[in-house]
């Protein structure tokens, strides 16, 4: 029987480069979206491989019932996770003050409630067993503030902090915690989270999905516990740490100011 790979946020960007790293490697793919045309389309281009199966999941994340469906049907299936990649996430753009709040809980039940519910339950399966691998999916944001996006880049924080905390509690078992943690990237995450029109972003400097992915895929078949691509975004999460926390807010938020219609 293949090992099976259980991918969130599956349909775009850099999940959807998770898919086809995992189908190439001969996997049983579930994955999980919240569009179901998405999902669709996701299948027709995967579900023909003779050599991997793939099964497409409509779930909303920020719904905890249909996290614990989700989990349920896997429990259902019989099939035991081998690889889980967290790639799910939302974020809103925007002053915390004249933002949405429901838009913002969303964005904290995906990124960090859903996160850690699956997380747990599939993790508990695999130290069980004794083996298993746990790709987060995180970003540069996890290392500083993030003015105008103050609750994604938070949400990343927690997501990085508690990769690292739970792959030391765990690190006999068998089972290994990589958290990659990737730049601006060409996907369209931006677009869907600004209720308002962007300007000035070069998209051309952005990394792509598919090394990105890469990247992730190579280090978490390495065990290695923290990834971040490309030598500009490791600078940048170095110099993070050693400026003053209010300068480098200051200059993010200006910096995001005007990229804004």
């Amino acid at each position: 029987m293949n090992s099976t790979v259980l991918i969130t946020g599956a349909t775009g960007g850099i999940g959807y480069e998770f898919v086809k790293l995992f189908a190439a490697n001969n996997f049983h793919i579930i994955a999980v979206g919240r569009n179901q045309e998405e999902l669709d389309k996701l299948y027709s281009e995967f579900g023909g491989n003779i050599d991997s199966e793939i099964v497409c999941m409509k779930a909303d994340l920020s719904d905890k019932m249909q996290v614990y469906d989700l989990l349920n049907y896997i429990k259902g299936s019989g099939r035991e996770i081998d690889v889980l990649v967290n790639n799910a996430a939302s974020a809103v753009f925007g002053e915390f003050i004249c933002s949405d709040i429901e838009e913002e809980i969303a964005s904290i039940n995906t990124n960090i409630s859903a996160f850690t519910i699956i997380t747990k339950a599939i993790l508990r399966d695999m130290v069980r067993r004794g083996s298993g691998r746990v790709l987060n999916v995180a970003s540069t944001a996890a290392f500083k503030p993030g003015p105008l996006m103050a609750v994604y880049y938070a949400t990343k924080s927690y997501m990085l902090s508690f990769s690292i905390a739970v792959a030391s509690e765990i690190k006999d078992s068998g089972v290994s915690i990589t958290v990659l943690c990737p730049g601006p990237t060409k996907t369209k995450f931006l677009e869907k989270s600004s209720p308002v029109d962007l300007v000035n972003i070069d998209y051309s400097k952005m990394a792509d999905p598919a090394e990105v992915a890469l990247a992730g895929y190579s280090s978490l078949v390495k065990g290695k516990q923290l990834e971040i691509p490309g030598l500009k975004n490791k600078f940048n999460a170095i110099v993070a740490k050693l400026m003053p926390t209010s300068l480098l807010t200051d200059l993010l938020y200006r910096r995001r100011k005007k990229s804004i219609n």
